[in-house]
């Protein structure tokens, strides 16, 4: 072999080996063959390149740039160096530059989502939105399935205000495999946003085949398959909002815009006048107590039940109430004959199929003269399928016919005063619809 072949072959040795401890992490050991290279040759620039690549990664980002530089002027159909390039720009926050990397990249390879995908998040940086919603809508033409392009979209939706789309890239990319170690419950609701139902419920299956005693994991596939429910068990009420009580109020009120306790003042005002301390209240579902400042005023007695033992702790701590009970609604309401003038029922119903007995047992904890104020969603007549004037939604919270509960209403022995049609919170950024009702005797 020449001279030259040697030396061929040696450089060649040379770098294999630096490139093997590169990836081992052997630093000091990789740049010393790096540079044993560049001796020989100082226009390598696949030494200068991974050279630059080094000593990025051990906090040299100057030196590391030169390098990555002069390299790219020595090969500049890389597509790959120049990705590489607008890498350590963009950990070096020089956004503007890591954008014109990666267009470089783009011109030389641009069917290359990841390319696509590193643009958009440099444009982003640079609060170039429109600009790098488009990148990124381009990576996910080239790769479906990219994840990071995914929630790169969500958290750029979300900065711009269309909170929907922003939910629907973050549940893309959570239903992606693999689904080991991701919550069985945010998976079901991932597919249920996005419409796949099927693919909900059958989570929703596997959950409970993992854990039979689950009330959650029951009730859900029983609201994702549209299984024929009469109401939801109380073992479910009570799990699902011991769990959420601590951040109960934030997340109702806040992200789901929740109205309740603003109706039911409107409505009081409207039928009853001004509040003043004037009768014995009883709040059904009390939750958090959300609805105690509008109830209160209004209280001789203010008394409030729930399932949720944790929810009554947060009700307790408001100190408006003269007793709270864990203790289901309807069973307190059938053994307190006459003892209230208002009753008033904020998102109760609709854990709630058949109501008969509920407003049964409301009517017999009333006074003469008194009221009964409830929230319910809606259910069209081509909802319910079975025909019973209501149904449980995919939501996993039971949806009421207006009929079926005028009729339940009049055969407790109720008269409707209002009935009207109000939203009291929002899903997948759209308003449910919802009825507020107040009844007397």
């Amino acid at each position: 072999m020449s001279h030259a072949g040697e030396l061929t072959e040696f450089m060649a040795q040379t770098f294999e080996e630096a490139f093997r401890l590169h990836a081992a992490g052997q630093l000091a050991e990789a740049e010393q063959e790096y540079r044993v290279l560049l001796e020989l040759d100082a226009d390598h620039a696949a030494a200068l390149h991974y050279l630059g690549i080094l000593m990025h990664q051990d906090g040299r980002h100057d030196e590391a740039l030169a390098s990555l530089q002069q390299a790219a002027v020595l090969a500049p159909q890389q597509a790959d160096w120049c990705n590489d390039q607008g890498n350590v720009l963009f950990a070096c926050r020089r956004y503007g530059e890591a954008v014109a990397a990666y267009r470089q990249a783009l011109a030389l390879r641009p069917d290359d989502a990841q390319f696509w995908n590193n643009c958009g998040a440099a444009l982003r940086e640079q609060g170039q939105h429109a600009e790098a919603i488009q990148a990124l809508l381009r990576a996910l033409e080239l790769a479906p399935q990219l994840a990071p392009a995914m929630l790169q979209l969500a958290a750029l939706y979300e900065q711009t205000g269309e909170r929907m789309q922003a939910s629907r890239y973050q549940c893309q990319a959570y239903v992606l495999p693999p689904h080991e170690g991701k919550s069985p419950e945010m998976l079901a609701i991932s597919y249920y946003f996005l419409g796949q139902v099927d693919e909900a419920a059958q989570v929703c299956r596997q959950w409970l085949a993992d854990e039979p005693a689950n009330p959650v994991a029951r009730h859900m596939l029983d609201a994702y398959a549209g299984a024929p429910v009469t109401s939801a068990s109380q073992d479910y009420v009570a799990r699902r909002f011991d769990d959420y009580a601590d951040n109960f109020d934030h997340n109702l009120v806040g992200n789901l815009e929740y109205r309740g306790p603003q109706i039911l003042a409107r409505l009081l005002e409207g039928a009853m006048g001004p509040a003043r301390a004037a009768g014995d209240i009883l709040d059904v579902g009390c939750g958090t107590g959300l609805c105690a400042p509008v109830l209160a005023p209004r209280a001789r007695r203010l008394d409030g039940v729930d399932l949720s033992a944790n929810m009554l702790r947060h009700a307790r701590e408001r100190g408006s109430y003269h007793h709270l009970a864990q203790v289901e609604a309807s069973d307190w309401m059938e053994g307190q004959g006459g003892q209230y003038d208002l009753i008033a029922a904020c998102d109760v119903v609709i854990y709630c199929g058949g109501l008969e007995r509920f407003f049964a047992a409301a009517r017999h904890a009333l006074r003469d003269g008194g009221y009964f104020f409830f929230t319910a969603e809606t259910a069209e007549v081509d909802d319910d399928i079975a025909g019973q004037g209501y149904f449980l939604h995919p939501s996993g919270r039971f949806r009421h016919r207006r009929d079926y509960l005028e009729r339940g209403l009049r055969a407790a022995g109720f008269h409707v005063a209002i009935m009207q049609e109000e939203s009291l919170r929002v899903e997948m950024q759209q308003p449910v619809p919802g009825l507020v009702v107040l009844a007397g005797v």
